[in-house]
């Protein structure tokens, strides 16, 4: 037992010896599609069904595209196996994320007495995010999963047009932002990795509904 303990407490410090510590920038670009949820129930996204369970069709498209930069800390407790892999097989990763998202949609909603409404929404949103990551480095490639949590401040722009005229409405979408990240980063360089990846997050309405974003991102990190 007291051998056991001497070799883990020997293994431990000499982990903690080769440990590596960096602090990086990154730039990200995204292009997907939301799905809007009202009051939890309805879905506004390809189609829509009444909370009755019908009377109502909904066919939309939109783009959701956004930006943001982040700093970070890149902690990898392995870089003793450097000469296997000169940055190290598992990275932890935790950075502060500002972003920005817009989302335009154009739909119809038709009624079962015929009246079809010509939907626009318009979505702006910004957001702080504290996101984890767990990189599993093989040499240059970097495949990654990751974890986003914080707060947003949206703004929704609902504008519904039929033969009795237009109607206008604005609301704010404020609240907690979730979600999560999968991809892989290629380590060009010392200095830069380049990282394309999934992102999946989730996003309060003003009626107890949500929003789901669907994006690809494009970006890449810089050591400072």
């Amino acid at each position: 037992m007291k051998k056991f303990l001497l070799l883990t407490g020997m293994a431990l410090i000499t982990g903690a010896a080769n440990a590596q510590t960096e602090y990086y920038a990154a730039v990200r670009g995204a292009v997907g599609d939301t799905t809007i949820y009202v009051d939890g129930d309805t879905k506004l996204g390809d189609y829509l069904v009444s909370e009755s369970g019908d009377g109502y069709k909904y066919d939309a498209s939109g783009i959701l595209w956004g930006i943001s930069s982040a700093v970070g800390i890149d902690w990898s407790p392995n870089s003793m196996y450097v000469n296997q892999n000169p940055y190290g097989w598992f990275h932890l990763r935790l950075e502060g994320e500002l972003g920005y998202n817009n989302y335009n949609e154009n739909g119809k909603l038709k009624y079962d007495y015929t009246v079809t409404d010509k939907v626009k929404v318009k979505f702006n949103q910004i957001s702080f995010l504290a996101n984890g990551y767990a990189d599993f480095r093989i040499h240059k490639i970097v495949p990654y999963v990751g974890l986003g949590f914080g707060y947003s401040f949206g703004k929704a722009e609902l504008t519904l047009s039929n033969e009795y005229g237009e109607f206008n409405n604005s609301v704010n979408d404020n609240g907690i932002l979730y979600g999560f990240y999968l991809g892989v980063g290629y380590k060009y360089s010392d200095i830069t990795t380049f990282d394309l990846g999934y992102k999946r997050f989730y996003a309060p309405t003003e009626d107890d509904g949500k929003y789901v974003f669907d994006s690809v991102r494009l970006g890449a990190r810089f050591r400072i």
